[in-house]
């Protein structure tokens, strides 16, 4: 059984005139492995965004079905695919998506106080990962106060909150310089391998996606597997 499953994943959308549909994916299956990295690249405009969203839950896709651990999403009310996501899956993307009005520490606490977990543990938790990512001297700072690299350790800290099984990444270091962005994938790929988590991966870094274990191309509608 494996974490996430995209059985004949359809996605269209109407045409903006009305007239018609516009095929986004076609039939895709996609079974990332546990312990491994996957990613998915292409241009831009093809469709691995709104394919990463249908793996996460976050959107249905048309026709085919999703399943997480043998369970179908599609057959699930919105209440449970949520409780699905918050625990067994973390999100990281590109812009971060931190409440500017909460503290890192507080932020990264926020998926276990969701969960219902006790205050102690959410703190202890979210402690251990700050520290794990250098962020020991940053815990009282509001996301404003963080550099772009920073912000996006806390969102790691984050979407690693509740041990999911699996992490969905959507390009993560889009908007970072270099030398953040190569720690910022060091530390996923750290993740992955020491904790044995799935990565899915969106991006455009070419040399980003080479470091995964296997490496889809979406194009034309389809997915074709490049690497693994």
């Amino acid at each position: 059984m494996y974490p996430i499953e995209l059985r004949k994943i359809t996605k269209s959308f109407k045409n903006a005139s009305g007239n018609g549909e516009l095929l986004i994916l076609d039939s895709i299956d996609l079974c990332p492995q546990v312990g491994k990295s996957t990613a998915i690249i292409g241009k831009s405009g093809t469709g691995k965004s709104t394919l990463l969203q249908i793996a996460g839950g976050l959107d249905a896709p048309t026709s085919g079905s999703v399943f997480c651990n043998g369970t179908d999403l599609g057959t699930l009310s919105d209440s449970k695919k949520s409780l699905i996501r918050n625990r067994n899956m973390g999100f990281v993307f590109q812009n971060n998506m931190l409440l500017e009005d909460f503290t890192a520490l507080e932020n990264v606490m926020i998926p276990a106080m969701i969960a219902g977990k006790g205050k102690k543990e959410c703190r202890d938790r979210a402690l251990e990962l700050l520290e794990k990512l250098g962020l020991t001297d940053r815990l009282d700072h509001l996301p404003g106060q963080l550099s772009g690299g920073e912000r996006q350790r806390v969102a790691i800290c984050r979407a690693l909150m509740n041990s999911p099984e699996i992490i969905f990444a959507d390009e993560p270091t889009g908007s970072l310089d270099e030398e953040n962005a190569r720690e910022v994938e060091n530390m996923l790929f750290d993740i992955v391998s020491s904790e044995k988590k799935t990565l899915l991966l969106v991006t455009h870094n070419i040399d980003f996606a080479n470091r995964c274990d296997m490496v889809y191309r979406l194009s034309n509608r389809k997915l074709t597997l490049e690497k693994g």
